[in-house]
């Protein structure tokens, strides 16, 4: 059976929700020494509660990454700032369905760069550029991500 939903509508509701701030904070996590791009749009995007408290690995595991692989090093932890416009993003759902697409799709073809997630929330800043990344924090492999949970505010 077919789901029609109201893209415009279901974007709307995210940039509200990234609006109140703190867990739901939009976010991009990088490989340890990423420097933004302005070249280059901003890709997949999730919130803070997916990922605080955690390590660069486990961090994998949840965000669509393969284990050992591109967070091996380090994780450099970003906020999306100012926020994407609605025709700047897409819905991807969540992690476990890579690129927003079900493993039990007829015809899916495992990425081995991007296994199935843990189930964190996922969209796509494709029209985005790396511009609007700010760096707040750099995590040392073994290291877990933490943050003050009143910080960031939110955004009016």
């Amino acid at each position: 059976m077919l789901i029609n939903f109201d893209a415009p509508r279901l974007r709307a509701m995210a940039i509200e929700m990234w609006k109140r701030g703190g867990l739901d904070t939009l976010v991009k996590v990088c490989p340890h020494s990423t420097i933004p791009d302005p070249s280059r749009t901003t890709g997949y995007c999730t919130t803070f509660k997916f990922i605080v408290d955690r390590t660069p690995i486990e961090i994998e595991g949840i965000v669509v990454l393969a284990r050992g692989g591109k967070l091996v090093a380090g994780a450099e932890i970003c906020v999306v700032d100012p926020l994407p416009l609605p025709p700047q993003f897409e819905l991807r759902g969540y992690s476990q369905c890579p690129a927003g697409v079900s493993t039990s799709t007829p015809g899916y073809v495992p990425h081995p760069g991007y296994p199935p997630g843990l189930g964190a929330r996922q969209w796509e800043l494709s029209g985005y550029p790396q511009t609007g990344l700010k760096l707040i924090a750099s995590v040392p492999p073994g290291q877990r991500f933490t943050y003050q949970s009143a910080w960031p505010p939110p955004r009016g």
